[in-house]
């Protein structure tokens, strides 16, 4: 029998086949089979391997000017970077492309080595022509740190940090080409992890010749504020099964709601030269944070978040989901002085099941949460609208029209603090009691008892298939914009400052004071502050 050389794509015939074959046959096959391969490895570009994944990132730049590609460990993002800037560069005569990279050590050994390999046979040769200019090493990467090809196209490779210490090194570039026949890319950044400052000077960078722009990022560390800008409200338009999360669907294809950008999620399993095999037996003794991250490239901000398990296509539904019988209404409060109270309505079903149904300010009011400066600040609905008590007790009972409301439980600090009132000493409870709004302040417990107490009630066995026992019972409604964000966003590192903290609060509030479904019909349900 001959020897076959081992290949991810390429299979050599069975030993049952290669004996009915002629001789000459089989050494045909043979000598055909292992040219293919060394073409493959010689000659990328014409010969080599075009995986799907990158065929399909590709395609995105058909309906969007820019593409932000999130890969898993070894999903062959780099490799399709590189492969889409020397196809661009060859297709699109005098065309200018920039690639960024982290630092200068990791531009020539992972970058540039991965444009380098993906380039013409034939340009792989030192070439110093007048109108080209081509010289690569494997120690220093391309000469100038760049490259010229003959038909006039050039590729600059820059850094992150050149830009922080300069942000003029793009003035002047018209990035892109005049006369594109092809995606015509004008700008590549790898593992960016910085804000927007960059990304939005190549957006007018790239307007000039009407050229797009790729990011390539494998989300380790959760989120960074450039893939939250891409991420945020997006919508998806193409999943695939996560066999190695029993077969949940995660996704594929999203278009973004901030951005003229589609979200490609490349995952490990799609290329096969990735070891697949290796990383999936490896994946079975971790949790599922780091499998999203790791084979589908799915940011989870586990590194972040104090609620990596809140997953937005699992816990929130849509509004016509939210249970409107046999439930327990609660509404939680968290007064303020300088800003709005901030609230939530909660339905506790007969299994336990949260329903939060509804909350103000709600996004018609304004994001709780705004990001500027590199961290998230008060938003539109954070900022005081100078409502009074008797505001607050007119809100409440016209949003509870045809509600019976079982509880309503209030910060237990603010609630009670004494304040002077025109006929002595008040407080907000008391205020709120004295216009029938019935408040029971939650106890002052420690918060991480509300905030492990949330975890639980979101958590389910990933490994199993979710049913009627298997599955979170937490849910929110999409209209609680605010909530949503703030269960994705907080961290609990800023402490009181923290900007998602109030919608939080009101979810522990809620938690320590063990909300409850309690059955209407027992003459042993008792409210603690009056209902039913």
């Amino acid at each position: 029998m001959l020897t076959w050389a081992r290949h991810a794509i390429l299979q050599p015939p069975s030993d049952e086949e290669q004996l009915l074959m002629e001789p000459q046959d089989l050494l045909a096959y043979w000598k055909n089979y292992h040219d293919v391969i060394k073409r493959a490895d010689d000659d990328p570009y014409r010969h080599g391997f075009v995986l799907d994944n990158w065929k399909r990132m590709k395609e995105c730049f058909n309906d969007a000017n820019e593409v932000l590609a999130l890969g898993g460990n070894r999903a062959s993002k780099t490799c399709g970077g590189a492969w889409l800037v020397v196809n661009s560069a060859m297709s699109n005569p005098k065309s200018l492309i920039v690639c960024f990279s982290q630092n200068a050590e990791l531009s020539v050994l992972v970058q540039q080595a991965a444009v380098y390999k993906a380039l013409p046979q034939e340009l792989k040769q030192k070439t110093l022509g007048q109108n080209e200019y081509i010289s690569f090493t494997s120690q220093n990467g391309f000469a100038g740190s760049g490259f010229i090809l003959p038909n006039g196209s050039r590729v600059l490779f820059k850094t992150y940090s050149q830009f922080s210490q300069n942000n003029t090194v793009l003035e002047g570039m018209e990035l892109g080409s005049y006369e594109p026949t092809g995606v015509n890319l004008g700008a590549w950044c790898d593992e960016y992890l910085g804000g927007p400052e960059l990304i939005n000077t190549l957006v007018f960078r790239l307007a000039t010749r009407n050229a797009k722009m790729l990011l390539t990022f494998t989300p380790i560390d959760g989120y960074t504020q450039t893939v939250r800008d891409y991420l945020e409200g997006a919508t998806t338009l193409e999943t695939k099964k996560a066999e190695a999360l029993n077969n949940i669907e995660v996704p594929y294809v999203q278009k973004s709601k901030n951005k003229d950008a589609y979200i490609i999620y490349l995952h490990t399993k799609d290329n096969p030269f990735s070891g697949y095999e290796r990383v999936l037996k490896e994946a079975k003794a971790k949790d599922v944070e780091w499998i999203k991250t790791r084979l589908y490239g799915i940011p989870t901000k586990s590194i972040t978040s104090l609620f990596p398990r809140f997953d937005a296509k699992i816990n929130v539904v849509k509004h016509e989901a939210i249970p409107k019988k046999g439930v327990t209404r609660y509404l939680i409060i968290d007064p303020a002085g300088r800003k709005n109270w901030f609230m939530a309505w909660i339905a506790v079903d007969e299994s336990g099941t949260w329903w939060v149904y509804r909350e103000w300010p709600d996004i018609n009011v304004g994001a709780w949460g705004q990001w500027r400066g590199n961290k998230w600040t008060a938003g539109e609905g954070c900022k005081s609208l100078g409502m009074g008590i008797k505001d607050y007790v007119d809100l409440i009972n016209n949003s509870e029209v045809g509600e019976t409301i079982f509880e309503r439980i209030i910060d237990p600090r603010l609630g009670q603090a004494k304040y002077s009132h025109e006929r002595g000493q008040s407080s907000i409870i008391e205020d709120l009691a004295d216009n029938g709004i019935i408040c029971h302040a939650a106890p002052g417990l420690h918060e991480d008892d509300g905030l492990q107490s949330l975890q639980s009630k979101m958590a389910w066995v990933h490994t199993k298939p979710m049913d009627a026992i298997n599955r979170p019972h937490f849910y929110v409604s999409e209209r609680c914009e605010n909530i949503i964000w703030a269960l994705q966003e907080y961290t609990g590192a800023q402490g009181p400052d923290e900007q998602a903290k109030d919608p939080i609060d009101v979810l522990r509030y809620a938690a320590v004071s063990d909300i409850y479904y309690a059955d209407p019909t027992s003459k042993a349900t008792k409210s603690r502050s009056g209902g039913y």
